[in-house]
């Protein structure tokens, strides 16, 4: 019930009215009513909690800094007719028929830093930031690299040089470079994954529960092998990864991404993360942005880590997650899943920096979250799409998913040509 996403971890209701371009304006969403840690997480309750996680749980703001907001010039075109075959449905759809059945919040497309569409759904609202589901690795996995270029964090040394009280844990032995590519050896039954949110104060606690998220982190002990041969999607690593920044910095994660990268943006808006009861930062689904902001942070990565004219991520770091991960780590554990569709261009594809990368042919990565949340970033093509979603229940999103990749690389390929 957590941010696992087997690439997918992935219903249909039409939304309101469809605009196909342009910022289409829609009223607030009203709260269902008795909203509680124990309905907020899946639909119908989702609708209106993502976009208001600030006013169920405590969080800790990241601010936009004085600086003005990076200009999103519109080159506005309509998209709505654009065909794709869907590999859900087995039919083809249109984008905005994708859009309008996949419980869509927000939709916007840039194409060299310029904004082709952007749409507005369900209430959600250009200054409205929405809970990012583990696209939050992808932003924590950028943050971790400026810490690294700069020394203060080895991505060969071991996790427990940093955080000795992991010894003994499944991360013991276990390399930062690991934590970043989800290489660590470890054997999780599906419990710990409700585990997770229960101790981040996500759901309702059981008997035995982990009191906070470094508590949590201490009862995986559950190794499976030797670390760096497989691929495992394991939704603690960013978690450990955000302690270690801490330890290295002195500081709460939420200032280390406002000194970093935030505040030097040009973001139009503040961000937050959320915290669990003692004040941690649950870095692996926890922050929130607007989907312009979101875009604007995709398009820095794009730039190589250039936006305002400062390199703000290391040109070397942005290299490193743009070349992709082992292949041969990924493959190994495709051989455990099940046969289906894939993402265009990821059934030879890698994972890298906690980004999800397809082929070297292709050259396109995504960052990818639970409920459908999606940013793709095509360097060929000069263009990054994001979707903002709020499904109403896990598989739903991971069907959906697939859906809005398919509708993603179907505008690439009529902007651009460029497919995968």
């Amino acid at each position: 019930m957590t941010t696992h996403l087997s690439v997918g971890r992935l219903g249909v209701v039409a939304i309101v009215a469809l605009l196909a371009c342009g910022a289409a304006k829609t009223a607030p969403a009203e709260p269902p009513p008795q909203i509680t840690a124990s309905n907020w997480y899946w639909g119908p309750e989702n609708r209106w909690s993502w976009m208001n996680t600030r006013r169920l749980f405590p969080t800790a703001n990241i601010s936009r800094g004085s600086a003005p907001a990076t200009a999103l010039p519109p080159a506005t075109r309509d998209l709505s007719n654009i065909e794709f075959a869907d590999p859900i449905s087995h039919r083809r759809l249109t984008v905005g028929a994708m859009l309008a059945s996949t419980y869509t919040d927000g939709f916007l497309v840039l194409r060299d830093g310029k904004v082709v569409s952007e749409q507005y759904f369900n209430g959600l609202r250009p200054e409205t930031p929405h809970l990012l589901m583990s696209m939050t690795k992808s932003v924590m996995g950028t943050l971790a690299g400026i810490l690294i270029t700069r020394g203060q964090i080895k991505v060969d040394a071991l996790v427990t040089d940093y955080l000795p009280e992991l010894r003994g844990t499944v991360f013991d032995q276990a390399t930062v470079r690991n934590l970043l590519d989800m290489t660590v050896a470890a054997r999780l039954d599906v419990n710990q994954y409700d585990a997770i949110d229960e101790a981040a104060g996500w759901l309702p606690p059981k008997a035995g529960s982990a009191p906070g998220l470094r508590a949590f982190l201490k009862t995986l002990t559950h190794k499976n092998g030797p670390h760096g041969r497989k691929f495992l999607y394991l939704d603690p690593s960013p978690q450990v990864m955000c302690w270690i920044i801490e330890r290295v910095t002195h500081k709460d994660l939420s200032q280390v991404l406002e000194e970093e990268i935030w505040a030097k943006l040009g973001a139009e808006s503040d961000a937050y993360v959320l915290l669990d009861r003692y004040q941690e930062a649950y870095t692996t689904p926890g922050l929130n942005l607007t989907l312009r902001d979101m875009g604007r942070f995709g398009q820095m990565v794009l730039q190589g880590g250039n936006a305002n004219g400062q390199q703000i991520v290391p040109r070397s770091w942005v290299a490193d997650f743009e070349g992709g991960g082992d292949p041969a780590v990924w493959l190994a554990a495709r051989k455990d899943r099940p046969a289906g569709p894939d993402m265009p261009g990821y059934a030879n594809g890698s994972y890298r920096d906690y980004w999800w990368h397809a082929s070297q042919a292709c050259g396109r990565y995504a960052a990818i979250g639970l409920g459908e949340q999606l940013m793709v970033i095509d360097p060929v093509a000069h263009m990054v799409i994001v979707k903002f979603s709020s499904t109403p229940d896990e598989a739903t999103g991971e069907a959906q998913t697939l859906t809005a990749y398919y509708g993603a690389d179907a505008i690439i390929r009529a902007l651009t040509g460029h497919g995968c």
